[in-house]
């Protein structure tokens, strides 16, 4: 089973990577995938939840289940703000910043006399207000220390311990003072304590976490609003009468009545009247599309105009609407391949940074006591500095910002892309694979041509096609019973899908079979039609089937489809982003050789079976190519999941949906390259995520240990600090320019 977590206690990607190492050697679990930027967990097993939990808590963190919404889907809860503590800290903070910088700064700064003259009474003051704002954000000591016990340490050990240092240095000047008799020098100067360092530490770290609290927040905004699209009741027909019911109390079969300006609640049929429907927010379709009877609606999709009654076909957790958020949420939770270069430097970057404050510690307090130009005070300054201006989180929210963004908006265009992996896999495609039938080509066959046999009966042959089509649900079957009208059907006893090449049954006792040439030429079958005339309904774009009783083909049935109206678009937009076309099709070479030239694709292969399509895919990899499949059959199945990306689109079967990497809910081709462009810019947006966190480190680090302090260029704790926050809020920042990303 799978379960959703919300864990609290993470801070940066040394605690998620923490909690999903405890989590995954749990007895029972086979997967666990933590989201810093969510805060939740995902977790497959077979062993009780309490047992996760326990984990979890262990690793010194928390955790709980997650509901499930009316739609029945997890969610997590919004992004919790902190500026209240951010307001109460400023309160106490400033007036102590005042005391502690302003009389290094101006000389005559506004100071009440009693503080500039006592300075056992200031230095008092400083630490009564240092350490009333380190109560305020007492959470970063509880959580840095905690995990610091658990020999995790994380970021919030390096602020603690930057902060609590800055304290112990203003207490231990405090106990000197006394000692030393100073109460009564009134008029002697105030020793430099770091006692404003470690509020603003405090502060400036709160400051940051706020604003990236909210920017998080609107990353996970596209999630939350697709949840809210699913009404919480529904108006039903039960034993004659319109009850209103809690979605949940909603069961398949159920008549549903929607009016003018209501949300649909389920998926379902149209069974009496007719209304326009706003799907854009599944499809990203702008206008209303015209419903009536016998078509289908899907959850959380507006009816602008009329009313109509709806046939329940899937509820709950089952409709289109929850699935789509499980994509989007599923996405979140997963692990992109870049994400594993955060999670390797994470996993030793908070124990690196306490090495190099220690030996920054150690080297400067031995240039101290050498140098008349340097003080054990200046060697505990780049101490400080160095542990509050790495930044761990801004690595950990790299990957997973991107990721979130770029889903949230693929999903308001109607592209469901199911896991990070296959959004990344998707900017690296080179070569896109086209299933011909429904993909290419509109997938709305109609019979052209019935040609019966020299020497058969027309009426005999007629008779036997429909028995033999009848019970295949395949597009050309459909249209074949379709342009053949009603008439006698036989029972078509044994009935067998043969894959690829056509299907057999037991028509009146006799071997029956209706196929391609290459089903003819497998049973031996001589064709009775003249090679001229079938080759000129191939090169009209024509499908044949040939339809044999026994030993004997006693007809012909030509089929057309045509193209679809974006399909040339789609290639030439391909084209124009790089990326090879290749059509394969299981139909006639003749046929596939129209069909490709007419929509300007690069090359095609014809006549293929399922594992012939897969073996071609696999081959293209070989040379080197980052293939994508497109289709929507079952046949395609095995090939879209050969494939490095399988688009399925939306009108496809549940075995080709299932199988895919990629879901267009809006049935048509462009979406293709839309997916491929978001994809590469999600990767770009990645790499200057991590180039951005990991040269801010590079940099920062050396700079707050001193590396330029004999040149006369060093940062105060408090400037590393801010410098801290801001890094992790330019990382969510950028990652949010991809919800104005334009299809």
């Amino acid at each position: 089973m799978k379960t959703d977590f919300r864990v609290k206690g993470m801070s940066c990607a040394a605690c998620s990577a923490h909690v999903e190492g405890a989590v995954s050697h749990v007895a029972g679990v086979s997967r666990a995938s933590v989201s810093l930027l969510t805060g939740t967990m995902v977790v497959e097993h077979e062993c009780p939840t309490e047992d996760i939990i326990a984990a979890v808590k262990h690793a010194g963190y928390s955790a709980s289940v997650i509901e499930a919404t009316a739609a029945g889907v997890a969610l997590p809860p919004p992004e919790k703000t902190s500026w209240r503590r951010l307001w109460l800290s400023l309160l106490f903070g400033l007036p102590l910043l005042w005391l502690g910088m302003m009389p290094m700064l101006w000389a005559n700064a506004p100071i009440p006399p009693a503080l500039r003259e006592n300075p056992i009474l200031n230095v008092s003051v400083q630490l009564v207000l240092a350490l009333i704002v380190a109560g305020i954000n007492y959470r970063y000591f509880k959580g840095g220390f905690a995990s610091l016990f658990h020999r995790a340490p994380n970021m919030d050990t390096l602020i603690a311990l930057g902060s609590a240092a800055a304290i112990l240095q203003t207490a231990g000047v405090l106990v000197m003072l006394i000692a030393g008799g100073h109460a009564s020098h009134h008029g002697m100067s105030t020793p430099h304590v770091y006692a404003e360092t470690a509020a603003m530490i405090l502060i400036l770290v709160t400051l940051g976490k706020t604003l990236e609290g909210r920017q998080k927040d609107k990353t996970a905004a596209a999630v939350r609003a697709l949840a809210s699209l699913a009404p919480e009741t529904a108006n039903v027909l039960r034993d004659g009468n319109e009850v209103t019911l809690p979605l949940r109390e909603v069961v398949v079969g159920d008549t549903v009545i929607l009016r003018a300006g209501e949300r649909t609640p389920v998926d379902g049929t149209v069974l009496t009247g007719t209304g326009a429907v706003d799907e854009s927010t599944l499809t990203g379709e702008s206008l209303p599309v015209d419903k009536k009877a016998g078509d289908t609606v899907l959850c959380g999709c507006i009816l602008t105009s009329g009313s109509v009654t709806l046939k329940a076909d899937r509820v709950g957790e089952e409709t289109s609407l929850s699935q789509t958020i499980r994509m989007v949420a599923g996405a979140v939770a997963s692990k992109a391949p870049l994400a594993r270069i955060a999670d390797k430097v994470s996993a030793v970057f908070v124990p690196a940074v306490l090495g190099i404050a220690l030996v920054t510690l150690g080297v400067w307090s031995i240039v101290a006591g050498v140098s008349d130009h340097y003080t054990f005070t200046d060697a505990l300054s780049h101490a400080i500095a160095v542990l509050v201006i790495s930044c761990p989180c801004a690595l950990g929210l790299a990957t997973p910002t991107a990721i979130m963004t770029a889903t949230g908006r693929a999903a308001e265009m109607g592209i469901l892309i199911k896991s990070a992996a296959a959004l990344e896999s998707l900017g690296r495609i080179t070569t896109v694979a086209l299933d011909k039938t429904g993909t290419v080509t509109e997938g709305k066959m109609r019979l052209t041509a019935a040609i019966t046999a020299p020497g058969a009966n027309e009426e005999a042959f007629h008779t036997l096609a429909r028995a033999l089509e009848t019970p295949s649900g395949h597009p050309i079957a459909k249209a074949i019973c379709a342009g053949l009208g009603e008439g006698e059907t036989p029972e078509a006893v044994g009935f067998s899908a043969m894959e690829g090449r056509g299907v057999y049954a037991k028509v009146n006792g006799v071997k029956c079979f209706a196929g391609n040439r290459a089903l003819l030429e497998e049973l031996e079958i001589e064709s009775p039609f003249p090679e001229n005339e079938v080759k000129a309904l191939l090169e009209s774009g024509s499908t044949i089937t040939y339809v044999c009783r026994g030993a004997e083909c006693i007809g012909l049935l030509a089929v057309a489809d045509g193209i679809r109206e974006d399909s040339r678009e789609a290639i030439s937009e391909l084209h124009k982003i790089g990326v090879k076309t290749l059509m394969l099709t299981g139909d006639h070479e003749i046929v596939a050789k129209h069909i490709a030239a007419d929509a300007g694709i690069d090359g095609y292969a014809a006549g293929l079976l399922p594992a012939d399509k897969s073996e071609r895919i696999e081959a293209e990899k070989g040379a080197g190519e980052k293939v994508a499949m497109v289709g929507d059959g079952v046949n395609d199945a095995l090939a879209l999941v050969s494939a490095d990306v399988g688009i399925a689109v939306g009108a496809g079967t549940d075995v080709a949906i299932e199988s895919a990497d990629v879901v267009l809910r809006r049935d048509t081709l462009t979406s293709v390259p839309t997916a491929i462009r978001l994809g590469r810019a999600t990767i770009r947006n990645i790499h200057e995520n991590l180039f951005w966190a990991l040269i801010y480190n590079m940099v920062c680090i050396p700079l707050a240990a001193g590396v330029l302090a004999p040149i006369g260029f060093s940062l105060p704790p408090m400037v590393g600090a801010l410098a801290m926050s801001i890094s992790s809020v330019c990382v969510v920042t950028n990652a949010l320019r991809l919800r104005r990303f334009k299809a």
